[in-house]
């Protein structure tokens, strides 16, 4: 009988889960907003215990030139304030 983990068996359904699935806080990670979530993505669908949006959607959202406008802005915005991970805020 083979022995399974129970660290590697939550291990690997998280992995699957977050190969299929983006919640709230992996958009916020790249930068999304609420406001942009609502406008780009729409609600998010049901996803086990949480509600989340198909990578697969989230990553065409991503490519078109509409969303990479605004993620250009946003980066600037960000980069403008110091909130941009590994840039600093230009001194005057």
């Amino acid at each position: 009988m083979p022995y399974y983990n129970a660290a590697d068996m939550r291990a690997r359904a998280h992995d699957a889960w977050h190969s299929e699935w983006i919640s709230t806080r992996g958009l916020k990670a790249r930068f999304w907003t609420d406001k942009a979530i609502s406008v780009f993505l729409g609600r998010p669908q049901k996803a086990g215990p949480i509600m989340a949006w198909k990578r697969k959607d989230v990553q065409k959202v991503e490519s078109t030139p509409e969303f990479q406008n605004w993620l250009a802005k946003r980066r600037a915005w960000l980069a403008a304030h110091g909130k941009l991970p590994g840039e600093q805020k230009p001194s005057a």
